[in-house]
């Protein structure tokens, strides 16, 4: 019998080997894949707008020069891209949190109201109350992405124990709803700042600027980084509030972290590039069909996959309705919404 079981045990650790590192091929392939793409986006945009500009003066701009079309790299199209692949990457990231410490494959960023609560809650600021006009429109965005994440989940009924993936995508969306009205009536009743405010709304990189970069650089590295530290605990979370205790995990700390990291990368992406849709919903899904579930794997594959779309969704928006652009948020959303529609129906109801 011993021997058997000996037997037993080699066998499993034989065919584990294996596993793995068809696992770190699968990961090292989707790797490279995936920056490449991002590379190959990041090169034309830079290269494309109302003045083309050739692929080795854009390089060469890359590393200084002076000549007309280097500055426009330099000072317009550089911090955009940047600005693009910044955002796009907290937007991916912090969809696969909320995902994680909701246990809802529907949550997202915009779909649980947290990018509309810190939307609503930097225009109240541009809009009606003045003395907040000097405060920087990231302390602003932090506090609405709070303020309106707490709310859905209070309303959601996640205090009490374990709550329906139905019920919080139903809270999120009413509070999405409500919060999205308001935002409306506020511009409606102030008509002077309406232009502004309603292009900043649909979100998008459009007017990034080296100061946006350097507003949501240092949040991107706080938040990215203690995404990355919680990578094991959300695997523990994934296995089930019952499991994840067993093991020794506190559930309701790790979904407080969770969730204070998804308003620091949602509250910096938001002020300085609007509420962009739908990039927090569908890139965690997209980075689990390439790499699997393990969230140490998932979350570096979102901050590739999750910039790369929102440049290219920003590379798109300049062949809408050319030579004029349209916010990339519109390209992103014509993308995320019938992605959306796919993953709810794939979805059993519950109650």
């Amino acid at each position: 019998m011993t021997a058997q079981v000996e037997r037993q045990a080699v066998g499993r650790v034989g065919g584990e080997r294996p596993r793995r590192r068809a696992n770190r091929v699968r990961m090292t392939v989707v790797a490279v894949v995936s920056l490449a793409v991002l590379l190959a986006g990041v090169v034309w945009a830079l290269s494309i707008g109302s003045q083309p500009i050739p692929l080795s003066t854009v390089l060469r701009s890359v590393f200084g020069g002076d000549s007309p079309d280097e500055t426009i790299v330099q000072i317009v199209r550089l911090p955009r891209v940047v600005l693009a692949v910044v955002v796009g990457a907290n937007l991916a990231v912090s969809g696969a949190l909320m995902q994680g410490i909701t246990a809802n494959p529907l949550a997202s960023p915009d779909i649980m109201g947290v990018n509309a609560g810190a939307a609503v809650c930097v225009v109240l600021a541009v809009t009606t109350i003045p003395v907040l006009v000097g405060t920087p429109s990231v302390l602003l965005a932090f506090v609405g992405a709070a303020a309106a994440g707490i709310t859905v989940m209070v309303l959601a009924g996640m205090g009490g124990g374990r709550v329906s993936p139905v019920r919080l995508t139903l809270a999120g969306v009413t509070a999405s709803t409500l919060l999205i009205s308001l935002t409306q009536v506020l511009v409606i009743f102030h008509e002077n700042d309406a232009q502004r405010v309603l292009f900043w709304l649909v979100g998008g990189v459009n007017s990034a600027n080296w100061d946006s970069v350097g507003t949501v650089l240092p949040w991107t590295v706080a938040g990215l980084a203690a995404a990355m530290a919680l990578a094991r605990a959300m695997n523990l979370l994934a296995l089930g509030e019952d499991m994840a205790r067993g093991l020794g995990q506190n559930v309701e700390r790790t979904r407080a972290l969770g969730a204070a990291v998804v308003i620091v990368l949602c509250g910096a992406s938001v002020a300085v590039a609007g509420p962009i849709a739908f990039i927090g919903l569908i890139v965690p899904h997209i980075a689990r069909r390439l790499v699997g579930t393990s969230y140490a794997a998932v979350l570096p594959v979102c901050v590739v996959v999750g910039a790369a779309l929102t440049v290219y969704a920003d590379i798109a928006s300049r062949f809408v309705n050319p030579p004029f652009e349209v916010p990339s948020g519109v390209v992103s959303a014509l993308i995320g919404a019938p992605i959306f529609i796919y993953l709810a129906r794939r979805q059993k109801a519950t109650t």
